[in-house]
This record gives C-alpha cells, structure tokens and sequence, in this order.
C-alpha cells in the first residue's frame, strides 16, 4: 500500500513536472509565434493595399467570374467558353485590356456570378469580397474545434492560423472562388464526422466548379468503397451537369470540350496567356514536373500521369478520411492556383490537435512540413513566385499524415465510434 502510494506520489509529480516543462515551452515560443504571424499579416495587408488598384481596373481573376455571370444573365451562356465573345464582353463591361481572362468552370457556378451582374464591376467586386469574408467566417468557425490548442500558444492564433496564411489573402484579392471551395470541403469534413454520408457527398458534388479536386477525392472513396457518400456525389453531380448542359446548350458544351485539351493535355508555353495558365505557380505535380522538364508539354504530362497514379494508389491504401483525400488532390490537380493552396488549412488543421500531443519524430517532423508549407508562399512570392517548390512539404505532409492524423473519437449518437477529424467512422472500416 505504502508502495502504491509512493509510485502514484511520483506519477503526479513526473506529470506536474512535464506540464510545467510544456508551459515554460510555449512562454518561451509565444513571442516567436507573435511576431511570425504579425510579420505574416503585415505581408498580407500590404499586398492586399497594394493589389486593390489593380483588382478595381479589372485585372483580376472576379473579372472573368463576373463576365460570366452577365453573360448568362443576358441570353449569351452559350458564349461564356468562346474567346472573343469573351475578350469583348470583358472589355465592355470592366475595362480594356489586350489579352481575356478565360471563365474555365463548370457553367453552373456562373449561376452564383449572376446576381452581381446587376452592379457595376467595381460595386460587384467589393460585394464579392464581402460573401467571401462570410465564407472565410464559416470556415475558421468549423476549424475552431481542432485549432484550440493553439490557443495555449496565443489566443488570437487559431484565428491568425487563417487570416495570416497568404494564400487566402490571395483568393480575397483575386476575387476568387477557393474560400468557397475551403468552406464547402469543411461542411463535408464535419457531415462525416457526424455520420452524414450522403450529405457529405452530396456536398462534395457541389465543389465540381473545381473538378481537379472533386473528382480525385471522389475516386478515393470509390476505391475505399464509401457508397453512401459516393450516391450523394452522383446525385449533386448528376444535378450541376444538368444546369450547366441547360445554361450552354449544344454549341457551348462543345465550346467548354474543345478548350479543356488546349488547357491540359495539349497545354504549351505558347498559349498561356490565351488560357491563362502558368504551372510554374501551380504548387501541385503538375508545376515540379512543368519546371523539371524545361516546359516540356509531353515530359509533364508523362511526369505528371505517373506521379499521380502512385499517389492515389498509395492514397488507396491509406485509411479512409477526407484530408487524406484531400491532399492527394492537392497533388494530383492537374490545374491550381496559389489561392487553391488554401485548401490545405483543412487537413493542417484537423492535425493540430496531435502536434500538441506527446512528441514522437514523426509529429517533429510534421511540424516542419508544416510549418514549410505554411510560411513557403509568403517566401517564395519574393523568390519569382516559384509557387511549385510547395509541393515538396504537402508530399511530405501526405506521406506522414495518416495515423497521426486521428483524435480521440467520440460517440455518435447510435453509439459506434465517431471521428471528429473527416475520418469515416470506426465500425464501418
């Protein structure tokens, strides 16, 4: 008795000493991350005073958006993928300028462009930075579980974690649909830690505006055969391909097939302006292999193909969750944007709750990856923007990021285990 009271007297005191070693950890740490993320948003702010001139004469990617939802509105959505119709509608309505910015998404999102056609360009663009400001809310309120810990850092930081991270700066810039993306792929994260499959696919459908991640994702629940969510895929999907064939009409769905190789498969230098494509920004396979070979259209396909099957092979073998999925689509997209890049809040922030767990080399070496990851696009924008360099951390996050990925599961309300992380539930694995 006397032992057992000894060992339990020690226990607590090794345990009080290891808890008072981790507060002195982050007292020590919180100035370092302070001034990190001041010098992050200071970044931030200055490219977005910097960039708003810019973004007011149209020079921006809301232009095409904001093009298109006029032309749907006015009787020409069968016109929003023809080049020309494009470049003079563009000219007309937000201001000259030689070359178009292309509108390369599927044509239901020009539904959502529609209602701010009723406002001048510049009265549209500020709306939409506003619904985008709204977005970003509901996602930083759906990551608020999982960044607590951050908190013991600072308590602004699992906000700052969000606002700081420079490729979300540069969705609300561009004017762009990423933040959109961001929250729709956290509402499927959360229905599947409620349970909600098919509402989970079914939100996942609704993302198909950006099939380079859509459709990778949906692959990998395929092959971990998740039919539920994969039914309310088919059943959003099958309803988006409806609007958008009923918006183009014959002629603009042959518009939208021929432009699709001319952006991928038969992609050159030569026309990159034409489509408004630079993979040498492209933070996914595509940019390292585009870069690799000297700007070489077959060498990157070929490249590309190859790294991408054993992705999603490897993925395939990997347990089931969404931010698995996820960052195998962030490598494998074929086409990405830097404001894309903020996608990856999602699974680095499911993974917090384990980096502030015991230490292991393995969450070590998480923490850099993404730390590198996080900090690489506000260093790399004073390196020639060499935005594929990215690649190299989330391929290293994708390898590691699998067990160490889970919390603690909770209960669902039939009593099966529950992830709170994406992951699908534990009794049906």
């Amino acid at each position: 008795m006397v032992n057992e009271t000894k060992s339990d007297l020690k226990g607590e005191s090794t345990a009080t000493s290891v808890d008072g070693s981790r507060q002195a950890f982050f007292a020590n740490l919180r100035p370092i991350v302070i001034a990190v993320m001041s010098l992050l948003f200071l970044l931030s702010a200055a490219g977005f005073f910097l960039m708003i001139p810019m973004a007011l004469k149209g020079h921006v990617d809301f232009r095409s958006f904001y093009t298109a939802g006029y032309m749907v509105r006015t009787g020409h959505g069968a016109e929003i993928y023809d080049y020309e119709q494009t470049r003079k509608f563009q000219n007309e309505l937000v201001g000259p300028a030689k070359d178009a910015l292309p509108f390369n998404h599927l044509a239901y999102e020009s539904l959502m462009d529609l209602p701010f056609s009723y406002l001048s360009y510049r009265a549209a663009y500020f709306a939409f930075f506003v619904v985008n400001l709204m977005f970003l809310a509901a996602s930083i309120y759906m990551l608020r579980p999982y960044l607590a810990p951050l908190g013991k850092l600072w308590h602004l930081l699992p906000t700052a974690y969000v606002v700081c991270f420079l490729p979300v700066t540069m969705a609300l810039i561009e004017g762009q649909d990423s933040l959109l993306l961001l929250a729709l792929l956290l509402a499927c994260n959360v229905a599947l830690a409620r349970q909600g499959e098919l509402k989970a696919g079914m939100l996942l459908g609704l993302t198909l505006f950006k099939f380079q991640y859509a459709l990778p994702i949906a692959l990998l629940f395929f092959v971990w055969r998740r039919w539920r969510f994969l039914a309310g895929f088919a059943i959003s999907g099958a309803i988006i391909a409806g609007i958008s064939v009923s918006i183009l009409g014959y002629s603009g769905v042959l518009s939208y097939l021929h432009y699709l190789p001319g952006a991928s498969s038969k992609f050159s230098a030569a026309n990159d302006v034409l489509y408004g494509i630079h993979p040498e920004g492209m933070p996914n396979l595509r940019g390292l292999a585009y870069i690799a070979s000297g700007g070489s259209t077959s060498v990157t396909n070929f490249v590309t193909l190859v790294l991408s099957c054993g992705i999603l092979l490897w993925a395939a073998f990997k347990r089931p969750s969404l931010p698995t999925a996820l960052l195998a689509a962030l490598l494998v997209s074929f086409h990405q944007m830097i404001a894309d890049f903020s996608l990856l809040l999602l699974p680095l922030g499911l993974a917090v709750p384990q980096l502030f767990q015991q230490t292991s080399p393995r969450r070590v070496w998480i923490a850099i990856l993404a730390l590198l990851a996080f900090a690489g696009p506000a260093v790399l924008l004073f390196a020639g923007t060499r935005f594929y360099l990215l690649v190299l951390p989330v391929l290293g996050l994708f390898i590691l990021l699998d067990q160490a990925a889970e919390t603690s599961p909770k209960r669902g309300q039939d009593g099966s285990r529950m992830s709170t992380n994406g992951d699908l539930p534990a009794a049906d694995r």
